[in-house]
């Protein structure tokens, strides 16, 4: 701020306090006062100025100073710059030097170690041609080794004439050592090979060097030279028959002896050549069986079955011994390329082309099938006092099965099985029909006709039982998809049939005995009947034939048939009574009564002379079935008895409980004497009826 503006302030402010003259005399004194501090402020304002000029001369000289060095310094950085650019490219040149030297260093040594593989693989074709003309074939393994890894690295430079030029030299000689080792082989089996053991067994690491396919080869040719010799044996006419087969089997066993001896274990054991001639030998046999069956015009059964029977038996020992012998590799992920894996087919590689030809055998057994049911039917006997009350005929037949089974099983497990499960289930229909038709001629001998029924009910018990078994060793006889096939349900069915059969002639029977009390029943005349008294005749008379020949029934059938058959018996006696009441054209009321006590003394006869020997759930089932069948009988009486008001009001409740209540109704009402028009109350019933 200026001093001096301050103070000229400050004078205005006095006056405008001190407006009075008087007042002027002491503001002099102040003015003075303030002027001569006025004047100190000047006089140091001027030195404050002299010294801010002294100090600006200053200053301003070392800004000149500070910019001349500064000069200087970008003097001396553009210097410096310069010779650093020069640095740099000094430096690149030299880099650039050092690189292509690099460069240069590394081609010379590639090209260096290019020329020495290049030199190791001439060396090793020179070697390698030598080892092969000497065969020394360990040396050639070690060769072929170390040729693989040399070729590996020219692969990129395959282009290049001179590495053509080896390698087409190599594959040459490669192919000349192949057809070297396969005649070793082959000059060593025939004995013309003077080689030792041991370069053999070199020659076989050689072989692999040349990979798996050339093994495959050579192992080939081994096997079909060892076959060759029965390949033309059994070519010629003499030998060209089944009575051969056995011969067969027998020469290969001696070659493979023979070939053993030879070898002494040359080829590694994991090549498995045993299995690979053995497979050869039963692809040939294959073709020449096959041959001959084509070719015969008759087969004798008993040839062809053992000529089937010695392969049979021949795959199945060759099948073990491979098992055995290589069960080191099979099954296993071998990291061994040329070890075996698995075995090649061997049961049924001959044996399966005897299947088609096997007819003339399904059809002996045929007709001994069908002869054995014609025989054990007509042996037949009815022992009442054996423990079994059934045909032994049944037992002998599912024995037979069994034998069949077992016979056909030592010939297949595919087609000619699942033939012979036709004829098991042919001849147990057979077997089913032939017994339908005793049962029907057995009616003339009356006790002979109730005793066989018996007899045929538990033995078709024991059919019924034993098919699920029969059915189950079937399947476990048969390879899929024939297994699948196997189905026994209509066979069980012929049995139910036969014993419903059985059933039916037991009723039957029963009915041409109790018909005539029936007819006597019907000849009383109901309408004038007025004696009541006991049971009436023809109730006395049919209880007294139910006992003796339930008596015969209840020793024979097992309890569960016997129970059965009793239903159905009760059942048919309810059915008589009903119908011989309906045929009644009126009935008393006394006579209703007699008809009731009738069927009361029935129901409580049959529940005595049906009492089993030891109580049972059986024997109070079929008691209550008793009561609940012949209630029908009592409700028909009882609405016959009723008033027409009554009878309306109980029907329905009738109705409920009987299916054949409108059916009934009008043969009840015609037993009351009345009219549909009488009881319009039912129509609905008679609706039914239409």
């Amino acid at each position: 701020m200026n001093p001096y503006s301050a103070n000229f302030d400050c004078i205005k402010h006095i006056n405008t306090l001190f407006p009075n003259e008087q007042s002027l005399v002491g503001i002099d004194t102040e003015i003075e006062k303030l002027q001569s501090e006025l004047t100190q402020l000047q006089s140091e304002l001027q030195e404050d100025i002299h010294e801010h000029a002294v100090m600006q001369n200053k200053i301003w000289r070392d800004v000149q100073d500070v910019e001349q060095l500064s000069q200087g310094i970008v003097t001396e950085i553009q210097e410096i710059k310069q010779k650093a650019e020069k640095s740099e490219d000094l430096v690149y040149s030299m880099c650039k030097d050092i690189k292509s030297l690099d460069i240069a260093k590394r081609n010379i040594t590639f090209s260096i170690a290019a020329l020495k593989k290049f030199i190791m693989m001439l060396t090793a074709i020179e070697k390698l041609k030598e080892h092969c003309k000497e065969k020394k074939y360990a040396e050639v393994a070690n060769l072929l080794s170390a040729f693989t890894e040399l070729s590996q690295y020219f692969v990129k430079f395959q282009n290049i004439p001179q590495i053509l030029e080896i390698t087409g030299e190599k594959e040459q000689l490669i192919k000349d050592l192949k057809l070297q080792l396969i005649d070793d082989f082959i000059l060593f089996l025939k004995g013309t090979n003077l080689m030792q053991l041991k370069d053999l067994q070199d020659a076989c690491q050689t072989i692999e060097h040349l990979g798996q396919k050339f093994r495959d080869e050579l192992v080939q040719k081994v096997c079909k030279y060892i076959i060759s010799p029965y390949q033309e044996l059994f070519q010629q006419i003499e030998n060209r028959s089944l009575e051969t087969t056995e011969r067969r089997y027998a020469w290969m066993a001696r070659v493979i002896k023979d070939f053993d001896t030879k070898t002494q274990n040359v080829f590694p054991e994991y090549w498995a050549i045993h299995c690979q001639i053995y497979y050869e030998f039963c692809a040939v046999t294959r073709l020449q069986i096959t041959d001959i069956l084509e070719q015969l015009k008759e087969l004798d059964v008993a040839v062809l079955m053992k000529a089937l029977q010695a392969t049979l038996k021949f795959e199945q020992k060759l099948n073990d011994e491979m098992k055995k012998r290589y069960e080191e590799w099979l099954g296993k992920k071998n990291s061994n390329q040329f070890a075996i894996s698995e075995l090649p087919k061997i049961k049924g590689a001959i044996s399966d082309c005897f299947e088609p030809y096997l007819r003339p055998y399904i059809d002996s057994e045929e007709r001994e099938l069908m002869q054995h049911i014609t025989n054990i039917l007509n042996s037949d006997k009815l022992d009442v006092e054996g423990d079994l009350k059934m045909l032994n005929s049944s037992m002998s037949m599912f024995a037979y099965f069994k034998q069949m089974l077992k016979r056909a099983s030592q010939y297949s497990r595919t087609q000619v099985m699942f033939d012979i499960q036709k004829l098991i289930k042919k001849a147990l229909k057979r077997y089913s029909d032939e017994i339908v038709l005793k049962i029907n001629s057995s009616k003339n001998n009356e006790q002979l006709s109730q005793t066989y029924c018996c007899f045929v009910i538990n033995t078709a018990e024991y059919c019924k039982e034993t098919i699920p078994g029969l059915q189950e060793s079937m399947v476990q006889h048969l390879d899929s998809p024939f297994s699948d096939q196997v189905e026994l349900s209509n066979e069980e069915e012929y049995f139910n049939s036969m014993m419903n059969k059985s059933i039916e002639t037991l009723l039957i029977y029963v009915d041409s005995k109790i018909d005539q009390y029936y007819q006597q029943m019907l000849k009383i005349d109901w309408n004038e009947f007025d004696n009541m008294g006991d049971a009436s005749k023809y109730i006395r008379d049919t209880i007294t034939f139910l006992e003796a020949h339930i008596k015969i029934i209840k020793d024979l059938l097992s309890e569960s048939y016997l129970i059965f058959y009793l239903n159905k018996l009760v059942v048919y006696l309810n059915n008589k009574f009903i119908n011989s009441v309906f045929r009644i054209k009126k009935i008393s009321e006394i006579g209703l009564s007699q008809l009731m006590l009738d069927v009361s003394e029935l129901k409580t006869n049959l529940v005595r002379i049906s009492k089993l020997k030891q109580e049972s759930k059986s024997q109070q089932s079929f008691n209550n079935f008793v009561q609940k069948t012949l209630s029908r009988s009592d409700s028909i009486l009882k609405l016959i008895q009723m008033s027409i008001e009554k009878f309306i009001e109980n029907f329905p409740d009738y109705a409920k409980k009987y299916e054949s209540a409108p059916i009934d109704l009008d043969k009840i009402l015609g037993l009351k004497q009345l009219r549909r028009q009488d009881v319009p109350q039912l129509n609905k019933y008679f609706t039914k009826i239409n």
